[in-house]
């Protein structure tokens, strides 16, 4: 029962995410928000939710976390569509707060997910990732295709993914508790201080996350000023990478159950082909074959990094927290560094060359960085 409910969850949730998350910094640079927004955007699903996350590891009744934030997100991205959504200031701070509650919806769920995929975590965490990846490809392709270069239509998109949300905050609202006894918090500097795998491993990841999110601000740019692409092209590019995801979700998470070093450098390490794509491609269409790799590397940061700091802590609910938070100022710190470079490196050079020449550069430093998790 709790299998096919969660099954159902994330299948509903991803399906109301990409409606929208695949185009939110996109519309930012469409509807005018400032470069240093931009970056904030790119940001923030990673560093608010990291933020948030680690007050909530005393809280006893995950269930009743997920619960709440899903009914708060429905309602988020209505006021999105009614009221945010053409003002730059308010599409902003409305996006943090969908990203905030979003960071406490997904604590929730990761820790639900750890109880449920206990002995067998590559196939169990592949399976839900497929489901959820099921969720989000049809609706990207309905978005792009539907809106195109029409952005006004965008708030119908909002309010379509609102109610989906709400409807899954209804479906689950009678879920029981899966762990009748979850485990109680400890302090996240003792656990930092006494394990040092686990603690080498989030420095690793934070140090990755920076130059990883170097290039977020960077690709809206290049969406819209190097290759004048609509809402129908960005939607094309994730749904080959959720295709491609498709077919290789289940098969990663057997290879990370065999080899799961090699996995976790190849998930990062592969992650170079997405700058390079954007810095070379001569048109769009070199960029769509680029991001058939995103099977790989989407398959294994679903599976492989959550899945270290399951096997490597007792107390999963402090280490989770830390190892979003952590990731989260990681993301927050590259995001404003790209776009604080940006802006002062095509003052020189002009915004084209500046964003080819910074994504190139972070390309070169994503695949010395990827080499450090071979270490951990």
């Amino acid at each position: 029962m709790h299998n096919k409910k969660l099954r159902n969850y994330i299948l509903l949730q991803n399906l109301a995410g990409g409606l929208v998350s695949p185009f939110t910094s996109f519309l930012a640079v469409i509807i005018g928000v400032p470069s240093i927004g931009v970056s904030l955007v790119s940001s923030a699903s990673s560093f608010f939710s990291g933020v948030v996350q680690l007050p909530l590891r005393s809280i006893k009744r995950i269930e009743s976390l997920l619960k709440i934030s899903t009914l708060i997100l429905a309602m988020l991205w209505l006021l999105m569509a009614f009221l945010a959504y053409g003002n730059p200031i308010l599409y902003l701070v409305t996006y943090i707060a969908i990203a905030s509650i979003g960071g406490a919806n997904s604590y929730a769920w990761s820790l639900i997910m750890e109880r449920v995929s206990r002995g067998n975590r590559g196939r169990t965490l592949a399976t839900y990732a497929f489901w959820g990846s099921v969720g989000g490809l049809l609706a990207t392709l309905v978005t792009g295709f539907i809106v195109g270069s029409n952005y006004s239509l965008v708030r119908y998109v909002f309010i379509t993914s609102g109610f989906l949300i709400l409807m899954n905050a209804v479906g689950i609202w009678g879920l029981s508790s899966i762990d009748p006894e979850p485990q109680g918090a400890s302090n996240p500097l003792d656990l930092l201080r006494s394990n040092r795998r686990l603690t080498r491993f989030l420095m690793i990841n934070m140090l990755f996350a920076i130059v990883w999110s170097f290039a977020w601000p960077l690709f809206p740019l290049a969406q819209v000023y190097l290759f004048n692409m609509t809402m129908e092209q960005v939607a094309i590019i994730n749904v080959i990478s959720g295709v491609s995801t498709l077919l290789l979700q289940r098969h990663v998470g057997v290879w990370f159950d065999k080899n799961r070093k090699l996995i976790m450098f190849l998930g990062r390490f592969l992650l170079i082909t997405y700058p390079l794509s954007f810095a070379l491609a001569p048109n769009v269409y070199v960029i769509y074959i680029a991001y058939a790799v995103s099977g790989f590397t989407n398959s294994a940061s679903n599976i492989a990094y959550i899945s270290f700091v399951y096997d490597n802590s007792e107390d999963r609910k402090t280490a989770v927290g830390l190892y979003n938070l952590f990731y989260g100022i990681g993301t927050l710190i590259g995001s404003l560094m790209g776009g604080a470079f940006v802006s002062l490196v095509s003052n020189y050079v002009g915004l084209r060359d500046g964003v080819r020449l910074l994504l190139l550069s972070d390309a070169a430093a994503r695949a010395v960085t990827a080499t450090l998790y071979m270490s951990v």
